[in-house]
């Protein structure tokens, strides 16, 4: 289903006469210390920093993203995985009417939902209630209220947040009004998708307007996927599920024995997947930043196999033979498992 909703995202950019470009590599130099943590933001960050006037592009990608904070809950919140996918579409450089711009992009997500199975009466929206940002007192977010509104979303459904929950503000580089867009499961919000209006430079003690302006929108693929088959967790997803049933058959224990270890092999198979883009994207082991990460999660996956009783050979072989079927699309290195296979069986 996953490859299923990206080749529809595919399809409805090219429909909508989008370029598509390359995804970037998972260690961006727009964000010091991380990881990727968003899409199509190395055509986004140039225009917005130019301060004479760009031509427009309309641009999309389906890129890899990998959020450090999210570690500390792997396996636990049904919700969140370390790599995940975004696709993003949008327009970067100089728009006359940013409200226009703004409503073609909305109206186009509400459109890419619905194809993918999720009734416009089924979403949420968080919106900025304006602040102080920096020097600027910023007026509520009314455009996007009213564009929402005029697209037949339920006022009862649309949130006004104060904070910065739905302002982007990031050091140094493009900041501007948010939109979250939430699927109600339960009793649990799932976010499903955001835009983001950028029409300001963050120059760290004050905001400067922009020449140029970024309007886009992000899809996560994974959630859509989780919320268009009803799952209970994003963990049962294909993916994650065939492994650990790789996993019980090795031990020879039964479905019950093995779930309740489940968000361990989660946490492990999660960790494991991300190393492997990260070394297929040539990050090394080494003592920068990313490096460092790299070393504290590749010493839980040793940790947990070592704790589980799971051979590093089962785990790797079963890793790779539902990465290249699931993730065919990035051309994974098999080298990249063999590294990682070969730092697994090393001793600490």
């Amino acid at each position: 289903m996953k490859k299923e909703i990206r080749d529809i995202f595919i399809s409805f950019v090219k429909e909508n006469d989008f370029q598509i470009v390359e995804r970037s590599n998972l260690v961006s130099k727009y964000f010091k210390d991380e990881f990727n943590l968003s899409g199509g933001h190395s055509h986004l960050v140039p225009a917005i920093l130019n301060t004479e006037k760009v031509n427009k592009d309309k641009i999309a990608v389906v890129d890899l993203c990998v959020r450090k904070v999210d570690s500390q809950i792997l396996g636990i919140s049904n919700q969140h995985l370390l790599l995940f996918e975004m696709g993003v579409w949008g327009s970067f450089g100089y728009i006359e009417d940013k409200k226009q711009e703004e409503f073609c992009q909305l109206s186009l997500l509400v459109d890419f939902l619905n194809k993918c199975g999720i009734s416009k009466d089924t979403l949420y929206f968080t919106i900025c209630a304006g602040g102080q940002y920096l020097d600027k007192l910023l007026l509520p977010d009314d455009d996007s209220y009213e564009i929402l509104s005029s697209l037949g979303i339920n006022s009862n459904h649309i949130f006004k947040t104060s904070g910065r929950r739905n302002f982007m503000l990031s050091i140094g580089g493009p900041a501007g009004y948010t939109i979250e867009i939430f699927v109600k499961k339960g009793n649990q919000f799932v976010e499903i998708a955001s835009s983001n209006i950028y029409r300001y430079i963050n120059k760290l003690t004050y905001l400067e307007e922009a020449v140029n302006t970024g309007i886009g929108c992000g899809v996560g693929i994974e959630r859509i996927e989780l919320i268009t088959k009803n799952y209970n967790s994003v963990y049962d997803l294909d993916f994650f599920q065939t492994i650990k049933e790789e996993i019980r058959k090795v031990l020879n224990i039964s479905s019950d024995s093995v779930d309740i270890i489940s968000d361990k092999i989660y946490r492990t198979i999660e960790l494991a997947k991300t190393l492997i883009f990260l070394i297929n994207d040539d990050q090394e082991f080494d003592k920068s930043a990313q490096g460092k990460i790299m070393k504290s999660y590749l010493a839980k996956v040793k940790s947990e196999l070592k704790f589980l009783s799971i051979p590093v050979d089962m785990f790797i072989n079963a890793l790779k033979k539902e990465m290249i079927k699931i993730y065919e699309e990035y051309q994974v290195r098999i080298d990249s498992f063999d590294i990682l296979s070969d730092k697994l069986e090393k001793r600490i």
